[in-house]
């Protein structure tokens, strides 16, 4: 058997890719494959890895091989180059998952542009910002509404949020953005956040979100990407940033019209502390009770007083969700694991990786390490996004 040559990389560009990783030695050892005694060694420059050991290092630090064969580390490397709105509490400190997702996302929107690049071609299909008015978000909601034709959509669709959020996201895609979704991370650090680009704009959901909330989600950075602004968002909370009042703001109007949503409220006669009143207000609309709630005190229907007391009501009806929905799945013999891989991609960055390999711009090998899977492995990929069962 042959014996793999040993390749000499910069020791100090290896301490730099697994720390801006949030990796610590241990973890890093085992996503590599190796003992923390040779993570150690390599980081020291006592020893020196194989290619398949720096190609394992370069997806477990979530950084393009090349960037191991650096002559030093990035100086200076801004990560999180995007305005950060969450809670104070979280704002500023980012766990290593989080970190990983974002560095994802940017692999995946480079890669894209540069498989394009390549083919001579710009990103397919041509990018379609929707536009918007940035001194009326109720204008923008009306332009989002129109632009994604929601009042074309069945009625059945908005009763259904699965179905619902599948549908947005196929919109959304169709016009040139990037929808992808992280895995791991809490609802309490991230609902989701967007990376705008004049080419690839990319928004990714928290996967661990219900569908309803992914929905406001969605149309919350999908905002961010038309002020060319992207972010890193929790939602849902009172918050001094007019940029991120102004695309919450958007995404409760595109959803929930202001007319209609009055109308309704009164109608209702909706009580702003009563979960089963938001909760059947909201779905109307295909938004949750949080949500309904927020559109509420976004038109002096309610209070932050209100939202504060319910705050505790939306987290018991979340967890109680995760619980029902583990439960669904319990027994069942489904092969989700595609579905999930498809889901957290996205459709468009599949197909692009795929007929950049097909046209001979990506190898075999690059293919595979950028869809996270085996060559062997990618027609089950193939399987699923030309089929309709799409997690989301």
């Amino acid at each position: 058997m042959a014996v793999q040559r040993r390749l000499a990389v910069e020791p100090s560009v290896l301490v730099w890719a697994r720390e801006t990783a949030r990796l610590g030695v241990d973890e890093a050892a085992l996503r590599v494959g190796v003992s923390p005694t040779r993570i150690g060694q390599w980081e020291q420059g006592t020893h020196e890895p194989t290619i398949n050991q720096l190609r394992n290092a370069a997806a477990a630090y979530n950084r393009p091989l090349a960037a191991l064969f650096m002559p030093s580390p990035v100086q200076g490397e801004t990560v999180f180059d995007v305005p950060d709105f969450r809670r104070p509490e979280s704002e500023g400190e980012e766990s290593a998952i989080l970190r990983r997702a974002i560095l994802r996302a940017r692999r995946q929107q480079d890669a894209m542009r540069d498989a394009h690049d390549d083919l001579g071609e710009l990103p397919f299909p041509a990018l379609k910002t929707l536009d918007v008015d940035a001194d009326d978000a109720e204008h923008t909601g009306d332009i989002f509404r129109q632009q994604l034709g929601l009042d074309e959509l069945p009625a059945r669709l908005w009763s259904n949020p699965a179905e619902l959020l599948r549908e947005l996201v196929r919109r959304v895609e169709t016009r040139g953005h990037l929808v992808i979704q992280v895995q791991r991370v809490t609802i309490t650090e991230m609902r989701g956040f967007s990376i705008a680009d004049d080419l690839v704009p990319v928004i990714a959901l928290n996967g661990s979100d219900w569908p309803r909330g992914k929905i406001f989600t969605l149309l919350h950075e999908l905002a961010h990407v038309g002020l060319r602004s992207g972010a890193l968002c929790d939602l849902s909370r009172e918050t001094p940033s007019p940029e991120e009042r102004f695309c919450d703001q958007v995404a409760a109007a595109t959803l929930m019209p202001a007319r209609q949503f009055r109308f309704e409220t009164r109608r209702r006669n909706v009580f702003a502390r009563s979960y089963e009143d938001l909760r059947a207000l909201g779905g109307q609309f295909g938004s949750s009770a949080e949500a309904a709630l927020l559109r509420m005190v976004n038109l002096k229907l309610a209070t932050w007083d209100d939202y504060t007391l319910m705050r505790a009501e939306f987290r018991k009806a979340y967890e109680s969700y995760k619980r029902d929905e583990k439960d669904a799945r319990a027994g069942k013999d489904t092969p989700i694991y595609y579905q999930l891989k498809v889901r957290d991609l996205g459709r468009p960055f599949i197909r692009s990786m795929l007929r950049a390999h097909n046209e001979g711009v990506l190898s075999s090998r690059d293919t595979a390490h950028l869809l996270d899977v085996t060559y062997d492995k990618i027609p089950k990929l193939l399987e699923r996004i030309n089929g309709d069962e799409v997690l989301v």
